[in-house]
């Protein structure tokens, strides 16, 4: 393997580090740590938001084999910036705003002058916030944990 194709693979996951926390994350935090507002950027809808369903997988444990779980609402959408950048948002869910803002951020990301405040403003406090979320949920369940031991009953034989 070459170093080219090293560099394009990292660069593949930091964008796929972006969207995955980007579409974990509410509405509400990304508008509170990024500080633009979607009517300060020029873009243009390549696909304007569209709600539709996708098919969510699970697994029976861990190894198990693959089954359909069930339908799953998704919105979806695809921006183009001023500056050429192509975006694209996913979100579990009915939420327009959402897919937009992940759609435009995506873009916004791909420019490597702002790349590093992308990062280092947005997606580390949302690592965080998602982090906290994720503790308290371990947190309460851990709260209804039930040890079940077994008793040997001394019985005769």
């Amino acid at each position: 393997m070459n170093q080219e194709n090293t560099s394009l693979d990292l660069s593949n996951v930091e964008r796929q580090t972006l969207l995955s926390t980007l579409a974990k994350s509410e509405l509400e935090d990304i508008q509170h740590f990024w500080d633009s507002s979607l009517n300060d950027i020029d873009y243009e809808f390549i696909r304007s938001p569209e709600i539709g369903m996708v098919m969510a997988v699970a697994r029976t444990g861990v190894t198990g084999e693959p089954f359909n779980l069930g339908e799953v609402s998704v919105t979806r959408c695809a921006v183009k910036l001023a500056s050429g950048e192509n975006g694209f948002g996913y979100v579990i869910g009915r939420n327009n705003k959402h897919s937009i803002h992940i759609a435009v951020i995506d873009a916004l990301a791909q420019d490597d002058a702002l790349q590093a405040d992308i990062v280092s403003g947005l997606i580390k406090p949302l690592q965080r916030v998602l982090a906290e979320k994720d503790k308290i949920k371990q947190d309460n369940a851990s709260k209804t944990k039930v040890d079940f031991f077994t008793m040997v009953r001394g019985e005769d034989d």
